[in-house]
């Protein structure tokens, strides 16, 4: 935020604090304040787009837990972050401004347990109804409590079997929460439901919609998450910096290189690394081939979906050369944590530029093909035309990104926004939708596809002539050693050790950095204390404020379209379900 804005603010609310530290600037507020001012920030000073709203809890203060929303400026190409104390554990909702905070507030009350006035249905986002403990607070155990006796058949303590493992273990949903959970969702409502999902194949993974049928046409639509929840977040506050990567890599595990990158660059910043420049196009070059590996299983998939058999074969076709390629790269096809903090784990193999230069020449006319048989296929057309349409003010409110956004015509795009790794020094075009329809965003991932070969075929240009320089910056006291600088000097040996026992002893701060994931912005707030672990790592998830948008759009339409509009927004469980 520049200092004419910062001096506007103070003008208008001088009570308020600016904290401008290096990575991450904030105004703290009063909680009587808050509306008010979010008002001012998104009327008076354009920052109407909503990016995030999460909470940190700080068991000795008073009050407990601290929100904080991120907002954009479409105009400005920059945020603002503002902080806010939740007195009496509660906060005011901001539904009003934003229809996208209330899957956020939802969040922090389950996951922190504040209370949000004027929130209309606060109920559980992950978590079944009747649970009564709130995960993400400090003095929940990362096992959770196990006081749940195992063996429930009513047996005398002789006759229980004999075994190694704790008779006791933390609690697990029974049918009758579930159902439960269930009832909270549909009160107030009398029409017929249908239930979709979690196992249905349309869903695209364990995602669980409840649909109010009038007739065949859908009236109204709750989406019931957590069928995955791993609580990565929580796990994060007791693992270093680098044992962290591999859990990123399970998020969006279609699109594993993406997130290792978004997640490593948002270290990378708080620490003050500078990765060499070949590994900055390193990373460029395989997050690109990631996209057009995630973009393929989505078009395999989402033409499945509507009954086009023959291009899930051809995509999978292309899809099985990247997923090679990246193997022989990273050493492994999906989960690779092949990126390090200070650069990338080891140096590209010989030959592997030329694979890459030659799936490019490739695949550019496999496109050509895919093109052919779908894109003016009349059944196609009948199934995506004016099927799921997004406006821009849709885009702003609910704090849509990625392909998503960019079908309504908003250039929301991190890599040009705030280009990150080699992502300054490329030229590539952003491709905009006019209608915000599911036909604009089948067009959308088309044409991302060719810019991303444009991406990869300059990256490699580059990486030719630089294939003698350093991968990683391992003379960084923050970064691990290579195994071959581990074995053969003591003072590598013993930097290992340290960071892998003790962690990066990262300096007090703060930052949030994103990328751009093939499912939208992939943002990491991290909030450090000087540890070796993060005080709070939180992850922003295009997935999950994407999905959101669905119980708007299906109103009105029927199951058939609800199938192709849920393959349109691509969201991916491990990511929504973090």
């Amino acid at each position: 935020m520049e200092e004419k804005e910062l001096k506007e603010i103070k003008d208008k609310f001088p009570s308020i604090a600016i904290n401008k530290e290096e990575n991450f600037t904030y105004i703290q507020v009063k909680k009587s304040q808050l509306l008010e001012i979010l008002r001012f920030l998104k009327d008076r000073l354009n920052y109407k787009m909503f990016i995030d709203f999460f909470c940190i809890d700080f068991p000795l203060h008073n009050p407990r837990f601290q929100g904080v929303y991120i907002l954009f400026s479409p105009e400005k190409k920059k945020r603002v972050a503002v902080k806010v104390w939740a007195e009496n554990n509660s906060l005011p909702s901001v539904i009003s401004l934003w229809k996208g905070a209330k899957w956020a507030e939802r969040e922090a009350w389950d996951m922190f347990g504040v209370q949000f006035e004027g929130h209309d249905n606060l109920v559980r986002m992950f978590l079944w109804e009747g649970y009564k403990y709130h995960p993400l607070r400090k003095d929940f155990p990362l096992k959770g409590y196990e006081e749940v006796y195992l063996p429930s058949l009513n047996l005398r303590p002789d006759e229980i079997p004999a075994h190694n493992y704790s008779p006791y273990h933390t609690e697990i949903p029974t049918m009758e929460d579930l159902e439960k959970t269930q009832k909270k969702r549909m009160e107030k409502r009398n029409q017929i439901v249908l239930n979709w999902g979690p196992l249905h194949p349309g869903t695209h993974g364990t995602i669980w919609f409840l649909f109010d049928m009038e007739g065949e046409y859908i009236k109204n639509c709750d989406i019931i998450l957590g069928q995955l929840h791993r609580g990565v977040e929580k796990i994060a506050e007791n693992l270093t910096y680098t044992q962290f990567i591999p859990y990123t890599d399970r998020m969006d595990y279609i699109s594993a290189l993406c997130s290792q990158v978004a997640y490593v660059n948002a270290v990378e910043k708080l620490l003050g690394i500078n990765p060499p420049e070949k590994a900055k196009f390193i990373r460029t070059m395989m997050c690109e081939l990631q996209r057009i590996n995630s973009h393929l299983l989505w078009l395999g998939t989402y033409a499945l979906d509507l009954g086009a058999l023959t291009i899930f074969l051809y995509a999978f076709r292309e899809r099985e050369k990247i997923m090679d390629i990246i193997e022989g790269i990273a050493g492994i096809r999906l989960n690779s944590s092949y990126i390090r903090i200070g650069g990338v784990a080891k140096d590209l193999p010989e030959g592997a530029l030329d694979v890459i230069k030659h799936f490019c020449e490739d695949f550019s006319e496999k496109i050509k093909e895919y093109e052919t048989i779908l894109t003016k296929n009349r059944i196609w057309l009948k199934r995506n035309v004016n099927v799921g349409i997004i406006t821009e003010e849709d885009v702003y409110s609910y704090g849509l990104t990625g392909v998503v956004a960019r079908s309504a015509g908003v250039p929301y795009d991190i890599r040009m926004i705030q280009p990150t790794d080699a992502y300054d020094r490329v030229d590539f075009e952003l491709p905009l939708g006019t209608v915000g329809d599911c036909y604009d965003r089948y067009l959308l991932r088309m044409e991302e596809m060719k810019q991303s070969v444009n991406i990869v075929r300059q990256c490699v240009k580059k990486l030719e002539k630089m294939k003698d320089e350093n991968y990683i910056a391992s003379d960084n006291p923050y970064v691990l050693p290579t195994l071959e600088e581990v074995f053969n000097s003591i003072e590598s040996m013993v930097k290992d050790f340290n960071l892998r026992i003790y962690g990066e002893q990262v300096p007090e701060g703060e930052i949030y950095l994103s990328g751009e994931n093939p499912r939208g912005e992939l943002g990491f707030y991290i909030n450090s204390k000087g540890e070796g672990r993060p005080y709070r790592l939180r992850i922003r998830s295009g997935a999950f404020y994407n999905l959101q948008i669905f119980t708007k759009l299906i109103i009105g339409r029927t199951v058939a379209d609800a199938v192709a509009l849920l393959g349109s927004l691509d969201p991916v469980v491990g990511e929504t379900d973090r």
